[in-house]
């Protein structure tokens, strides 16, 4: 029975760091999808109401952030847990007051900015989000390790 648990032991101690490389590959994708949909429903917001709609993609709080115009509707996303956004295309210049975020305006009929979200896990693996401005479909690249 101790043999069989030392061998059990092994096997766990060999398989344990590729399961945690899938677990991290999985939440870029689920966090690359939700940046997808958060897009596409700003994007339906300021279609629906004809306001626009700013986006706000920031670096150090590792959040982004919707809101109308007029300011009634306010959504916010974090990435999953042990996900960061670590930065975005255009890059973020002339930060201020030390601050580093990218902001842009959803504009209602009006086809939205092309964008790329880059983003992080802890165990080093990386992706980039980049949503189709027409379709709204997110392109996820996760770089080679």
């Amino acid at each position: 029975m101790l043999v069989v648990m030392a061998i059990a032991g092994m096997i766990l101690a060999i398989s344990f760091p590729s399961f945690t490389a899938g677990l991290d590959g999985i939440r870029l994708q689920s966090t690359g999808r939700r940046i997808g949909a958060f897009f596409n429903v700003a994007r339906g917001r300021a279609d629906q109401e004809q306001l626009p709609v700013e986006i706000r993609i920031d670096l150090d709080r590792n959040q982004i952030t919707a809101l109308s115009a007029d300011g009634r509707w306010e959504r916010a996303l974090e990435p999953a847990e042990g996900v960061k956004i670590t930065g975005v295309w255009p890059p973020v210049e002339g930060a201020e007051g030390g601050a580093r975020f990218r902001r842009f305006v959803l504009l209602p009929g009006v086809p939205p900015p092309r964008f790329r979200v880059q983003l992080g896990a802890a165990r080093g693996r990386s992706a980039t989000v980049a949503v189709d401005p027409l379709n709204g479909t997110p392109q996820i690249d996760e770089a080679p390790r």
